[in-house]
C-alpha cells in the first residue's frame, strides 16, 4: 500500500467511525462513545500498537531495547509488575506514569523507571500504576509506531496475566516472545489462541538463540510451528529466531 492508498483508507475509516458515532449518540451509549473517541484519536495519530506478550524472563524488554537501539528499558530475571509499558516517539526522553485511581499523572526521569515498574522496586504494583508511557527519539517510532511491553505470564504475580489479557483488544499486531529454554509454554499457547483474530497480525519470536546449537534451533522451530499450525488453518505465523542480547 502506497501513501496515497493509505490516506484514502484512513479517510474511509474515518467516515465509518463518524457514522457509528452518530448511531451511538442516538442510543446514548456512553461506553461505545468513549471507545469510538479513542479510535478517532488513534486514527489521527497514526497509532499502531505492536504488543509483545509471553512468559516473564523471555527477554521481551531486551528485544524492545534491541529494536530501538537502546539499553534504557529495565531488564533482568525478576518479573515486571502488572504495568503496561508503552514506548512511542518523542523529541527527547520522557517517562509519564498513569495511575489506576484518580491521581495526577507524574513525570519521572528514565533512570527512575525501575523503581516503579519492576517487582524489586514496586512489589505487587503496590503503587497502583496503570501504565508507564515512555517517549524516545527512536526513528522506528516516528510514524506513530507504539511498542507495548506487557507483564510477563507465569510469575507469582497473579495480576500480570489479567493485566495482559485485558490489554489484548488494543493490539494491532502481536509478537509472542518465547525462548529456546522451553519454547511455547501452555500458558503462552492459550494466551496466543485467545488473542489472535482476523484483524490482528501475529508473529512469533524464539529468543536466546545464542544459547543453543543450530540443530536445537531447528528442532524448537519445528515444534512451535507444528503446535501453532491448527490455529492458523494449517499455516503457522512467521517464526523468527533471534538473540536480543547479541542484537544489543
Amino acid at each position: 500500500m502506497n501513501l496515497r492508498d493509505y490516506e484514502q483508507a484512513k479517510f474511509q475509516l474515518a467516515e465509518l467511525l463518524r457514522s457509528a458515532a452518530t448511531l451511538t449518540q442516538a442510543e446514548k451509549d456512553e461506553e461505545r462513545e468513549g471507545r469510538l473517541q479513542d479510535l478517532f484519536v488513534r486514527l489521527a495519530e497514526d497509532r499502531f500498537n505492536l504488543v509483545l506478550i509471553g512468559r516473564f524472563n523471555r527477554g521481551k524488554s531486551s528485544l524492545m531495547n534491541a529494536l530501538l537501539g537502546t539499553d534504557r528499558l529495565p531488564t533482568g530475571i525478576v518479573p515486571l509488575t502488572s504495568v503496561i509499558t508503552t514506548v512511542t516517539y518523542g523529541s527527547h526522553e520522557k517517562v509519564t506514569l498513569k495511575y489506576r485511581q484518580k491521581h495526577l499523572d507524574i513525570e519521572i526521569a528514565m533512570d527512575e523507571l525501575g523503581r516503579y515498574i519492576t517487582q524489586q522496586g514496586n512489589p505487587g504494583n503496590g503503587l497502583g500504576i496503570e501504565s508507564a508511557n515512555i517517549e524516545l527519539p527512536a526513528e522506528i517510532l516516528r510514524r506513530g509506531f507504539y511498542l507495548v511491553d506487557t507483564p510477563g505470564l507465569g510469575s507469582v504475580i497473579f495480576e500480570n496475566a489479567t493485566t495482559t489479557e485485558a490489554f489484548l483488544p488494543e493490539a494491532d499486531a502481536l509478537v509472542l516472545v518465547t525462548s529456546y529454554e522451553s519454547p511455547l509454554s501452555d500458558e503462552e499457547f492459550r494466551l496466543f489462541q485467545a488473542a489472535i483474530g482476523p484483524a490482528v497480525h501475529a508473529f512469533v519470536v524464539i529468543n536466546k538463540q545464542d544459547l543453543v546449537s543450530k540443530d536445537e534451533r531447528r528442532e524448537a522451530g519445528d515444534f512451535v510451528r507444528d503446535r501453532l499450525r491448527d490455529l492458523f488453518d494449517g499455516s503457522a505465523p512467521q517464526i523468527l529466531s533471534v538473540s536480543a542480547r547479541d542484537g544489543l
